[in-house]
């Protein structure tokens, strides 16, 4: 793993000018892989200046663990948009996971199935518009789509979290909505000792009790040359899920009016009483996921000299996933109450995910003014996914379906920094460094898919090899103009080549009624600038200015140019296309800050994201018979994936987190933040403009928390809660809106080594409704015509509802 600490070369920096800036006067030690601008800071636990600060500024494990007091965001002077958050900022609300603890940080939105925190969306974009790190560097996901489940990532393990808005140049370019860079555990900062968490939660719904437990151990050897830490964690984790969907058609009472009105069709719904839906079909089911985690994760950091560290990094988590459904199925005639037969269906679905990391980190100064960084580091993940469907009884077996991915990354880096106080002198300013370096990038993934019907005894098998070599280049010089100003400038170089083979067969009775195969290869280089300005205005206030060219790498399933049948309607045919080109945004951040007090902060910040190349699935003009299909067996037509035309992304983003200290209420903290969001993109079905998938209008969470010291307690509450989102492709329109989700912890503290909290969460028993228009036809053409036209065929309307969960933990500091 990653991991970067601030060191002596801004004291030396601050010798050899002779001046005082801000964040350059003294050599310490930050908590994990920080990406900061203050890049020159990296790794300097090797001097004995370091050790000092290390010594001095140690707190008492047992001070952080079972501590008193309230924790705000954290302050952080760095020309680059970025948020950090501890450990400590979370802690009390104890959150299970990293997805948990994303849900309380500025404008993180999700989307998913209620009760889940997966994919995190900054600025409400995801599918690879946002950027996930681990320890500073980027780790493969088991989708196609380049996205991280981080609710497979305990929380336990975690340092600190930061927001990056805007990247600098030593920073990779992906990333358009944003950077989320998750900081483990660091045994070179964390005092030494033993945590012991113990746990379990409850499901209100179910009545069913999850236990958890982890252990944390830091320690260093009596010379203070090595640190070390250890975490292990096991958490079972339970999601009970209840919903009810309804189709509505031409027989449905109301219908007509609703299509009329232009409505999106949930008004029709009745979703607690089947004796008033006017369904054509209505289904209700229960659906519970059950999934058990076990990680580690551990560093070992030596001092070899004065000069040099090395650091070791290892981490392992694995996940295995069971989920069951049971859903009733009932057939009606479109009047309140008609349904006339029920039918059953039945789906488990089998998950396993294992990934694994290790790293090596060689850091070494070079007298006063230069260092070097050297990185080499592997990361892996394998698993897949199994669904068994079953249809009206329990035991009938109807089809298989089944995903696998492997996927190992390699990554070897150099950087070296350098002060030019002479350079910076001749200019007339305080201070210049410059850094530069190089990083080399493998992916190889292999990805495997099958469907067997069993009622026909037919086998369909999918699968590709995907290979993704990288070679990057970049240089970025900090200005320091004067105590007030700073100016971070820089360029990256990003080289990207890709080799991808497939093999499609359909097997029926044994024989081989089909076969398909097919390669491609592509290559792309680009710069990418970036600058950003911080200016102090004063000691309580400073403004920054951020311009910076990221992209979105395609998901890898549209690159691959593999065929699926029955895409995206009945009787039509989706290929990849490897000539697909990255889309690229530019960007521009404006923020303003506010320190209050000692402990408070606020801050503004507006933002405009330019998106060229973006990517969307269009209808060819091609026959299908170009693929090796049977133009009578789809007449539907050949889709593929384009880049077609621009968008527009911008809004603005408001957060808080302060004690209430002016008002006489040192023990009252309040936090919240608020993002709204806006957008636009060309519509491929009607050409207008619309909004980006899935971007909610709005995020915004708030919360407060007490500590009362005479009781030696505290509590608090959060709510959290995101607008409505759309998602529109051809023949569908879907609009989801969420309920929000309220928490609330109370703790207990005993002396200075015990804690015990009682957490809740989703006390509102939260759900989510999904309204979806469908549009139908004889043909492409047809559907196409209906969905410019609003020509609703019928309307999905779907209620997902999760249980409230309460947790007891215990932790104990030895």
């Amino acid at each position: 793993m990653y991991m970067i600490r601030k060191n002596t070369l801004h004291a030396l920096l601050l010798s050899s000018c002779a001046l005082a800036v801000p964040g350059l006067g003294s050599a310490q030690s930050v908590q994990g892989a920080s990406v900061s601008d203050n890049s020159a800071s990296q790794s300097s636990t090797a001097t004995q200046k370091a050790d000092k600060t290390r010594q001095d500024e140690a707190t008492d494990l047992k001070a952080v663990v079972v501590a008193s007091g309230i924790t705000y965001r954290s302050h952080i002077d760095v020309p680059a948009p970025k948020l950090t958050y501890s450990k400590q900022f979370f802690a009390k609300f104890e959150p299970v996971s990293v997805g948990d603890q994303l849900r309380r940080v500025p404008g993180v939105a999700f989307v998913g199935d209620i009760g889940e925190s997966v994919a995190p969306e900054l600025r409400g974009l995801g599918h690879g518009y946002t950027q996930i790190l681990v320890n500073g560097r980027p780790v493969p996901g088991i989708g196609n789509d380049r996205s991280v489940a981080v609710d497979r990532i305990p929380a336990e393990i975690v340092d600190h979290i930061e927001i990056i808005r805007s990247p600098t140049a030593d920073m990779d370019s992906q990333g358009i909505g944003g950077t989320i860079n998750i900081v483990l555990k660091d045994g070179a900062t964390l005092p030494p000792g033993v945590i012991v968490r113990v746990g379990e939660t409850w499901d209100k719904k179910t009545g069913k009790y999850r236990p958890n437990a982890a252990l944390s151990w830091s320690g260093q050897n009596d010379a203070k040359t090595v640190f070390y830490s250890l975490t292990l964690d096991a958490q079972k984790r339970f999601n009970e899920k209840h919903s009810v969907q309804g189709v509505f058609e031409d027989d449905s009472q109301g219908f007509a009016e609703e299509v009329a009105a232009g409505g999106m069709g949930r008004s029709l719904q009745s979703w607690d009483d089947r004796s008033r839906s006017t369904a054509v079909e209505r289904e209700e089911q229960g659906d519970q996921r059950e999934s058990k985690d076990i990680s580690f994760n551990g560093d070992l950091t030596w001092n070899l000299s004065k000069q040099s560290t090395l650091r070791l990094d290892a981490y392992a988590l694995s996940t295995r996933r069971d989920e069951h459904e049971n859903t009733d199925v009932y057939e009606g005639d479109g009047t309140p109450g008609g349904f006339d037969s029920i039918d059953h269906k039945y789906e488990d679905v089998s998950t396993d995910e294992d990934s694994r990391g290790l790293s090596a980190t060689f850091y070494s100064t070079f007298g006063d003014l230069t260092s070097i960084e050297a990185y080499l580091g592997r990361d892996s993940i394998n698993g897949g996914e199994t669904k068994y469907k079953y249809k009206h009884t329990a035991d009938n077996l109807d089809k298989i379906e089944a995903t696998s991915a492997d996927d190992d990354d390699w990554q070897a880096d150099v950087a070296i920094t350098r002060q030019m106080p002479g350079f910076a002198e001749a200019l007339g300013m305080m201070g210049a460094e410059l850094k530069f370096g190089i990083q080399a990038k493998n992916k190889n993934r292999d990805f495997d898919q099958y469907t067997n019907d069993v009622g026909d005894d037919t086998l369909t098998d999918g699968s590709f090899n995907y290979k993704e070599h990288r070679v990057d280049g970049y240089a970025r010089i900090k200005w320091f103009f004067n105590p007030a100003v700073t100016l971070a400038t820089g360029v990256r170089w990003e080289n990207t080549r890709t080799k991808q083979r497939f093999i499609n067969t359909v097997t029926n009775g044994g024989t081989v009624t089909d076969k398909q195969t097919g390669s491609a290869d592509s290559k792309v280089s680009m710069l990418n600038p970036s600058a950003h300005l911080q200016w102090r205005v004063s000691d309580t206030d400073q403004i920054r200015f951020s311009v910076a060219r990221t992209v979105r790498r395609p998901s890898i399933d549209q690159l691959v140019p593999a065929t699926v049948v029955e895409s995206p309607e009945d009787y039509s045919v989706t290929v990849g296309n490897p000539d697909l080109e990255m889309e690229r945004s530019l960007g521009f951040d404006l923020g303003y800050e506010r320190t209050l007090g000692k402990k408070g902060v606020i801050g503004v910040n507006l933002f405009t994201r330019k998106i060229s190349n973006l990517i969307g699935l269009v209808k060819t003009d091609r026959p299908v018979s170009d693929v090796g299909q049977d133009p009578n067996d789809y007449p539907g037509g050949l889709y593929t994936y384009k880049n077609i035309g621009d968008a527009k992304v911008h809004g603005v983003e408001l957060d808080l987190s302060t004690p209430l200290s002016f008002l006489g209420w040192d023990h009252t903290g309040i936090f919240g933040n608020y993002t709204r969001l806006f957008s636009s993109r060309p519509d491929p079905v009607t050409g207008r403009d619309i909004e980006i998938n899935d971007q909610p209008t709005y995020v915004y969470n708030v919360g407060v928390t007490q500590d009362i010291p005479s009781w030696n307690a505290s509590l608090g509450a959060s709510y959290q809660r995101q607008g409505m989102s759309r998602f529109v492709t051809i023949g569908e329109m879907e609009s989801t809106k969420f309920d929000g989700n309220l928490e609330i912890f109370i703790e207990k503290r005993f002396g200075d080594s015990f804690i015990l909290r009682l957490t809740g969460t989703n006390l509102l028993d939260a759900c989510s409704y999904q309204m979806e228009p469908n549009f139908d036809g004889d043909s492409s053409a047809e559907i196409l015509a209906n969905q410019a036209a609003f020509n609703v065929d019928a309307y999905e309307v779907e209620r997902e509802c999760s249980s409230p969960r309460w947790s007891l933990t215990f932790r104990a500091v030895f």
